[in-house]
C-alpha cells in the first residue's frame, strides 16, 4: 500500500530505528561522539512523524483520532514531543533507549492496524468531545510512558546503582505520573463520560475499553496515594508505575464499544 500517510510513519519508524541503533552504541560504548547522530536521527524521525500526522489529517479531512491507526500513531508521536521537551536531559541515557524502544515498537504496531482514511466516520466519532477525550488521554498516558522507562530502569538497578541515582529515577517517576494523572483524568475518564452519554446516551456502559481505563486510573490513584499518604517508594512503588503503564497498553489495544477503526 502506498498511501503517503503510511509511507511517512515507515519512514519515521525507520529513522526511530536507527537512532536506537546508535544510541545503543553510545550507551554500550560510552561513545558521547555519537550523541549529535541519534538526536538528529530523533529530531527527523519526529519531523517525519509529524508530517504523517498532518498528511493523515488532510487525506481524511479531520483530525487523525478516530481508529487505532491513528491513534498509536498519536501516542508514540505525543511521548517524543513530551521527551524532547520535558525529560530529553532528565532520562540518563539508558532511560532515552528504554523510551525510543517503546515509541518505536509502538509505532511500528500501529502499520498493523492501518485503515483507510477516506472511509468516513461513525455518527458517534462526530463531536467535539472526541478531540477532548482523546487528546488528553493520549497525552495522559504519554507521561505514564515515561514513569514507566523511569521505573524499569529502577528495578534493573535497584542492587547495584548509587542512591542518588536510584532517589533520581523513583522521584521522575512521581514527576511524570503526578503530571499524567490529572490530564487522563479529564480526557480519559471525564471528558470520555460526557462523549459517552452524547454517543450512547448513557456515562458508562460497562465496554471493556471503559472498565480497563478505571482499572488503569485506579492503579496510578494508589501509587499516587500511596507515594503522598504513605510515603511509599522504592520498588513496590516502580512496580506499581509498571504495572499500570502495561495495563494502559493492554487498554489501547483492546476491543469494544471503542473499535471503530
Amino acid at each position: 500500500m502506498n498511501s503517503p500517510d503510511l509511507v511517512l510513519a515507515i519512514v519515521s519508524a525507520g529513522a526511530y530505528l536507527l537512532a536506537v541503533l546508535f544510541l545503543g552504541f553510545e550507551t554500550v560504548l560510552s561513545a558521547r561522539s555519537l550523541r549529535p547522530v541519534w538526536t538528529t536521527l530523533l529530531a527527523a524521525g519526529f519531523a517525519v512523524h509529524t508530517a504523517a500526522l498532518i498528511t493523515r489529517s488532510s487525506l481524511s479531512g479531520d483530525v487523525p483520532f478516530t481508529d487505532l491507526f491513528e491513534y498509536t500513531l498519536l501516542f508514540s508521536w505525543a511521548m517524543v514531543l513530551v521527551y524532547l521537551l520535558f525529560f530529553r536531559n532528565r532520562l540518563p541515557a539508558v532511560g532515552s533507549l528504554a523510551m525510543l524502544v517503546v515509541v518505536f515498537l509502538l509505532l511500528g504496531s500501529s502499520f498493523f492496524y492501518y485503515s483507510d482514511p477516506a472511509g468516513g466516520k461513525m455518527p458517534a466519532l462526530k463531536s467535539y468531545w472526541l478531540y477532548i477525550h482523546v487528546s488528553l488521554a493520549a497525552l495522559g498516558e504519554t507521561f505514564f510512558a515515561i514513569g514507566f522507562v523511569a521505573s524499569l530502569i529502577y528495578l534493573v538497578r535497584s542492587r547495584s546503582a548509587d542512591r542518588d541515582s536510584l532517589r533520581s529515577l523513583d522521584q521522575l517517576t512521581y514527576r511524570a505520573v503526578s503530571m499524567g494523572f490529572p490530564i487522563f483524568t479529564a480526557g480519559a475518564m471525564v471528558a470520555g463520560a460526557i462523549w459517552a452519554k452524547q454517543a450512547w446516551g448513557t456515562y458508562w456502559s460497562w465496554d471493556p475499553k471503559e472498565v480497563l481505563s478505571l482499572v488503569v486510573w485506579l492503579v496510578y490513584a494508589v501509587y499516587l496515594h500511596a507515594r503522598l499518604v504513605r510515603g511509599l517508594k522504592g520498588r513496590v512503588a516502580a512496580g506499581i508505575s509498571i504495572a499500570g503503564f502495561l495495563l494502559t497498553v493492554f487498554t489501547i489495544f483492546g476491543r469494544g464499544l471503542h473499535s471503530y477503526g
